[in-house]
């Protein structure tokens, strides 16, 4: 698993604290990054609606209560393109007992679990995670 998730968690709890717009280096400076990976993290946010950023003023700012921002939404947001938290090995052979039932069988339990996942995740939010600090 990348580190976006947890990036995600860092630059919306950062955002959480600070009263004002932060700027993509503040971010950075913070992550210890580059802003590029902020500005592409930062899209993720924005198209989730997580964060706005306003034409004519610098940086970046929540959309939603620390408190709403529940940790499973996010979590689904920045792992939209994969399918399960872990990946189905392909291409197994069919003659094979193991090999014809296995990737439907893990789809099943990898399904199962994601939803789990998601849902404690659920059970902490933004600010659950700078009450922390």
């Amino acid at each position: 698993m990348n580190t976006q998730f947890s990036v995600s968690i860092h630059i919306l709890s950062l955002l959480a604290i600070k009263n004002e717009p932060v700027s993509s280096q503040y971010i950075a400076d913070s992550i210890n990054s580059n802003a590029t990976l902020v500005r592409k993290l930062c899209r993720y946010l924005r198209d989730g609606n997580f964060i706005q950023s306003s034409q004519g003023i610098a940086g970046y700012s929540l959309t939603h209560s620390p408190h709403d921002i529940r940790l499973g939404d996010l979590y689904k947001l920045i792992f939209s393109n994969t399918t399960h938290f872990a990946k189905i090995h392909c291409h197994t052979n069919t003659d094979c007992p193991v090999g014809k039932n296995i990737t439907h069988a893990l789809d099943e339990i990898y399904s199962d679990v994601d939803d789990t996942l998601i849902n404690k995740l659920n059970t902490y939010t933004i600010k659950s995670v700078i009450d922390c600090f």
